[in-house]
């Protein structure tokens, strides 16, 4: 029962890193040199935490998203 938990924790890690990476993506125009910098780098506005680090919960991996949608609309926050 605990690994059925942990591949579904997983699975829903690798869900949410591939919903920010994509939106990163996007924000930086499609140079992933420049989105795994800012994927890993910490954050003011995500209480210094790197967006990569906040992707164990669909609430913190919101709060980057919602974070790329403010900086793609000059909202910085």
């Amino acid at each position: 029962m605990t690994k059925q938990v942990k591949n579904e924790t997983s699975k829903a890690e690798l869900r949410n890193y591939k919903a920010v990476q994509f939106a990163a993506s996007n924000l930086f125009d499609g140079d992933m040199a420049a989105t795994h910098k800012w994927l890993n780098e910490p954050a003011y506005s995500l209480g210094d935490k790197a967006p990569v680090d906040m992707l164990n919960s669909e609430t913190e991996t919101q709060q980057v998203l919602d974070l790329i949608g403010r900086l793609e609309h000059g909202v910085f926050s």
